[in-house]
């Protein structure tokens, strides 16, 4: 029997992959392929910075084989991002007026602007260190930054070496140079750097100047969480991630066999660490590639669209109390979920405010809205998790900030992450009786992240919800558990052994011969638990379809064991990052939204919220969502059997594309 699991490594860079193909696929506009290949490479560093540590520790001859089987995969993508990025970018640019330099002779007239740029702006941040071949001393490259290896040859014929930095993270990676007529002319600042080295080495030779780049480890452990000062602890963490060990240098294939033993020396570098690259690294700088023409050459524009009962003059509070309401982000404005907080934060009759934050925005407009409601005299309390990954720091800053202004701060709980992405006001009736406004979403309180992801947003005044939350906050307040939640399903407490009730309820439905199918939007699967249970529901004749954005460690087609059941990709303009959770249940479906993937980590070991959809409309709406995306034929793959995707070309005389399509939907809706 074929294995039915796929390493996630391998399934996590399937998906990077899709990432390469909107590169490649010329329908989209010119700069939403540059801005596809920016994604691609800022995945990768982070897959290099996070997932392959304990490959090279671990030594056996099954990490081993996946470590070769990763660096094989990964060599074949940084391949074919340097032909989508030489033979078709480049030329697009080109056709368009756009000249980028890259290795052709320069202008004349620009020799002295990139003269005038590195003398005046560049070189006050440049700091070269000499390379002593013959004296034992470690070299230390920081993690992320681009360097330049430069071989120098002396008067006397002696090969040296230095490295200086490409200060990409004080300057714009790319510069406008002035126009000729109609043409227009970009640079990087390493051309500039490499066109200007005899600037900074005045005596001897250049022989060579080759890029090179490290990345280190930044998945920490915390040993003990349980004992002594857990946040201090993450700093710590934090703090020590800058040094941590190499997984990946990546340097100039151009680079000669000697220079090669000299970086692998002086940075005490291990064969497998060790990766040819390209002329250039961190093409994540490529977000912000000059477009000397824009708008054009940007491809088309959804403004976000209005949520008509909102736009009211009555409060967001009277709103909700008449319907619950369903926004779809980035389709509808993330400005709603502002505006509840900001009239809660002035509103008289609020009384206390309830919020978890995972990833807080670095400017965050709701952690400004909270710190007025605090100082307008609401209690206000607010769970913030300092151990999401990368914004440690910005999370903890709008902790002190918060504690400051008198809001009682709760940060992270020992060996739990805290992922749900929920809210409450309660506040006084005309009558003075207590009522509670939930919100409750699938993505984070981030008003920046909210315009290029898609998720839901949920607001109700019903009991049910609200008593729910108090639940889930009375927790995150007292590290002691009541009984679970009624109505929600909440990951710290009974979720996982929820849906498998879920599921084999699909089971006994389908065995009983009445109406029994599942289908999972999310994010990631590679949960063993769910797999296994997965796998039995279609083998009982269950249809299983699941739309999985990234990891999925699950092989669907396989005889016998998971030909029942569909996997499908959708990457496009827009990055999927709603969760839905659909059982048919017997004709009385049952839809959960959620803030969890069905990965081990959201699980079982951290506090997720997934919850129902009772409203007929917005049962509705999300049924909607779901048919466009499974009838889209030109973003969808289809994951086959051995976790290759297909693009799933359902119907080329009718192109269907599910984002466009579902933007359509809600601007029609608002037109009724």
């Amino acid at each position: 029997m074929q294995n039915y699991l796929i390493p996630s490594e391998i399934s996590w860079l399937s998906f990077n992959n899709c990432i390469l193909d909107e590169a490649d696929d010329s329908t989209n506009s010119l700069y939403e392929r540059i801005k596809f290949l920016a994604i691609h490479s800022s995945n990768l560093d982070e897959f290099f910075r996070v997932k392959i540590r304990k490959l090279l520790i671990k030594n056996s001859k099954k990490n081993k084989d996946l470590l070769d089987k990763i660096l094989a995969e990964v060599n074949l993508q940084q391949n074919r991002f340097g032909a989508i990025w030489s033979s078709s970018i480049l030329p697009e640019l080109a056709a368009n007026d756009i000249v980028y330099y890259e290795k052709q002779e320069l202008l004349e007239e620009h020799l002295h602007e990139i003269e005038y740029y590195f003398k005046s702006i560049i070189l006050s941040y440049i700091q070269v260190i000499y390379i002593s071949i013959n004296q034992p001393k470690t070299y230390f490259l920081n993690n992320r930054s681009l360097y330049f290896l430069v071989k120098l040859k002396d008067t006397a014929g002696n090969y040296n070496y230095a490295y200086l930095n490409i200060p990409s993270d004080k300057l714009d990676r790319y510069k406008q140079l002035q126009s000729q007529g109609d043409t227009h002319y970009i640079i990087s600042i390493d051309t500039i750097i490499k066109n200007c080295l005899s600037l900074i080495f005045h005596t001897g030779k250049v022989v060579s100047c080759n890029a090179i780049k490290l990345n280190r480890d930044e998945n920490y452990l915390i040993e003990d969480e349980n004992s002594g000062d857990l946040i201090a602890k993450i700093e710590a963490k934090v703090e020590e991630r800058k040094r941590g060990s190499s997984t990946r240098f990546l340097y100039d294939s151009n680079m000669d066999a000697e220079t090669i033993s000299v970086c692998k020396k002086a940075f005490r570098l291990k064969k497998d660490e060790m990766i040819k690259g390209g002329s250039h690294h961190n093409f994540y700088d490529l977000f912000k590639f000059p477009n000397p023409v824009k708008p054009n050459l940007q491809g088309a524009n959804y403004p976000a669209l209005k949520h008509l009962p909102f736009e009211s003059k009555k409060s967001v509070f009277e709103i909700i109390d008449k319907q619950n309401q369903l926004l779809h982000f980035p389709y509808q404005s993330y400005y709603y979920v502002l505006q509840f907080f900001n009239q809660a934060a002035i509103n008289r009759n609020v009384l206390e405010i309830k919020i978890t934050l995972y990833r807080i925005s670095s400017d965050s407009l709701i952690a400004n809205a909270l710190i007025s409601a605090a100082k307008n005299g609401k209690k206000v309390t607010v769970f913030v998790e300092v151990k999401a990954r990368f914004d440690e720091y910005n999370n903890l800053f709008w902790s002190r900030e918060m504690k400051n202004a008198g809001i009682k701060i709760i940060q992270s709980m020992p060996n739990l992450k805290v992922h749900a992405k929920v809210a409450m006001v309660t506040m006084k009736d005309k009558y003075g009786n207590k009522k509670s406004y939930s919100y409750l979403s699938t993505g984070n309180f981030n008003e920046s992240t909210a315009n290029i992801y898609s998720d839901f947003g949920f607001f109700t005044a019903e009991k049910r919800y609200a008593d729910d939350l108090k639940t889930v906050f009375s927790f995150l307040k007292t590290k002691k558990k009541a009984a679970a939640p009624k109505h929600i399903l909440a990951a710290g407490f009974d979720m996982k052994d929820k849906l498998i009730e879920l599921i084999d309820k699909e089971i006994e439905n389908k065995k009983e011969g009445k109406q029994a199918y599942i289908f999972l939007k999310v994010n990631g699967v590679d949960e063993k638990n769910i797999i296994d249970k997965l796998i039995e529901a279609g083998n009982a004749g269950v249809d299983v379809i699941m739309i999985v954005r990234g990891i999925c460690t699950l092989l669907p087609g396989i005889k016998d064991v998971s030909e029942n059941i569909e996997i499908y990709r959708i990457v496009d303009m827009f990055l999927e990052h709603s969760r839905i959770y659909k059982f048919a249940n017997n004709g009385d479906e049952k839809i959960y939204l959620s803030s969890a993937d069905m990965l081990n980590r959201n699980l079982n070991r951290r506090i997720e919220v997934a919850f129902p959809l009772y409203d007929e409309k917005h049962i509705a709406e999300i049924n909607a969502i779901i048919q466009l995306q499974l009838k889209d034929n030109t973003k969808r793959r289809m994951i086959n059997s051995e976790g290759i995707n297909e693009l799933d070309i359902l119907d080329t005389d009718i192109p269907r594309r599910s984002q466009t399509d579902i933007y359509n939907l809600i601007a029609e809706t608002n037109k009724e």
